[in-house]
């Protein structure tokens, strides 16, 4: 492992969880907001907050699973 560099902690959860946890999140991040701006470029998405940006980037998946 690189010096610096935090472990990868990684487990599975079910889709619903997930959407339920994605939700969550973008009912937390636009509270009291009228309006968000986002941006996309490729494979990535950048949400302009006030004071914050949220970046996401989905990277399609090799054969077994590995990214």
């Amino acid at each position: 492992m690189k010096q610096n560099q935090a472990p990868r902690h990684e487990r599975k959860i079910s889709a619903s969880r997930l959407r339920r946890f994605l939700a969550d999140i973008a009912e937390d991040i636009t509270d009291g907001l009228d309006t968000v701006n986002i941006v996309a470029r490729g494979n990535t998405f950048a949400i302009h907050l006030e004071g914050a940006t949220i970046n996401i980037s989905v990277n399609t998946a090799q054969e077994g699973g590995k990214s």
